[in-house]
């Protein structure tokens, strides 16, 4: 059931954050970091224990690194294979459906990052998790009617897999390095954090989590919320009560929304209903009012929102509107 997260926060953000780490990673001076040379990842899904050493600072006078640090040898083979299916396996299927080679995408970046997470003993990642997370993706590209200028969407099972393992109080790199319910108070790209409970006030919405950002966990602050109610403002509010007059979905809280000014904690209506606030049940969108299941490769339509990918227009000379298909880049 979609909530309000900073989820599209994250996205604008995410290539900021990659460019970040890439440039900061060829600078002469990396500062040390924690577990880089620790003992052997945990088995997958097994309880860790924090690395003694925290993370890195960038000092007054010191050169800008990235808080993912250089990664010794070889990356963790389970992050390696979930960074593979979040961002190669896209671009691979991708570039073979339009033609041509897959271009960059950061499935080195992820992979490094998400090793010196796990190596620090400071994430953990479930075997089974990750192979049905990599089962999902294959079936959600399957084809090629998925195919547009964005990011292939992310499927539900590939969200909250990363699992933090540090209490409150632990210095941090990343929220998803936080036990459930902690956010990572002051970490960026390049600036460690401390793990803390939400805050009930106070600034909210200034940065961008990188580890987040590279495994492509949008929906993190369902379980990192950065704030006791929500941010708005760029400042921590109280939520709206239910019923309470409201002018955004955010406001209402977690897992509730706003419909017609008040905040509602209904159902998200199914295909075949009218839209709830203009939200639609998980497969569903609205459109028009309606929510409807996407239409396939080849259907009729007149906007990008009624296809799993694009509206493509007809040739010249042939009926009006188009017909749904793969856009392999922006019109």
């Amino acid at each position: 059931m979609p909530v309000q997260t900073d989820g599209r926060r994250l996205q604008r953000l995410c290539a900021a954050a990659l460019i970040v780490h890439l440039c900061a990673a060829c600078a002469r001076r990396t500062s040390p970091e924690a577990g880089t040379t620790a003992a052997p990842s945990p088995e997958a899904g097994a309880a860790a224990t924090p690395s003694p050493a925290g993370p890195a600072e960038n000092l007054p006078g010191d050169e800008i690194t990235p808080v993912y640090g250089k990664a010794e040898g070889a990356p963790e083979p389970l992050a390696a294979r979930l960074c593979d299916a979040l961002h190669a396996l896209p671009a691979r299927r991708k570039a073979a459906c339009c033609g041509g080679a897959a271009g960059f995408q950061a499935a080195a970046e992820c992979a490094r990052a998400l090793s010196v997470a796990v190596r620090a003993r400071a994430v953990t990642l479930s075997t089974d998790e990750v192979g049905r997370c990599v089962e999902a993706m294959e079936r959600s590209l399957d084809g090629c009617d998925w195919v547009s200028p964005l990011a292939a969407p992310v499927p539900p099972a590939c969200e909250g897999i990363v699992r933090g393992a540090l209490d409150e109080g632990a210095r941090c790199r990343s929220s998803l390095e936080c036990a459930g319910g902690l956010r990572c108070d002051g970490a960026g790209p390049t600036d460690a954090g401390t793990c803390r409970a939400p805050r009930a006030a106070g600034p909210c919405g200034l940065s961008v989590d990188a580890l987040a950002a590279v495994t492509r966990q949008t929906r993190y602050a369902e379980a990192h919320p950065e704030c006791r109610g929500h941010c708005a403002g760029r400042a921590c509010a109280d939520d709206v009560p239910l019923g309470g007059r409201c002018e955004a979905h955010a406001a209402c809280g977690r897992g509730r929304r706003c419909v017609d000014a008040r905040c509602s904690e209904a159902a998200l209506p199914p295909a075949g209903a009218a839209c709830l606030g203009g939200l639609c049940a998980a497969g569903a969108r609205c459109v028009d009012g309606r929510c409807a299941a996407p239409k396939a490769e080849g259907e009729a339509c007149a906007r990008a929102g009624e296809c799993r990918a694009a509206c493509v227009r007809r040739a010249r000379g042939g009926a009006a509107g188009g017909v749904c298909g793969m856009r392999c880049a922006a019109p």
